[in-house]
């Protein structure tokens, strides 16, 4: 599977902090985190945020065209506490 890396904004639920970091997207992605800030686990499923799907008709050194899916994330992606995931 390709990566599709994307930088994104996070907002903690614990301490309402934003920090910024470089996630990979392919497939149907769960992130298990830390916030750098107050230390709060946060866990975010990618599988909330609607998707595109595009299609790639030539690829260089590979003659089959690809789909590739990509989220629609919100500029801040908020945050709940572990137990409410």
């Amino acid at each position: 599977m390709t990566e599709q890396k994307v930088r994104q904004s996070i907002r903690c639920w614990n301490c309402k902090n934003v920090f910024t970091l470089l996630i990979d997207t392919a497939g149907n992605p769960e992130l298990s985190l830390t916030c750098p800030f107050c230390g709060a686990s946060l866990h975010i499923k990618l599988a909330q945020f609607p998707t595109t799907v595009t299609t790639v008709l030539k690829n260089v050194g590979d003659s089959q065209p690809k789909e590739i899916t990509v989220f629609r994330l919100p500029e801040i992606i908020e945050t709940e506490p572990p137990d409410k995931v």
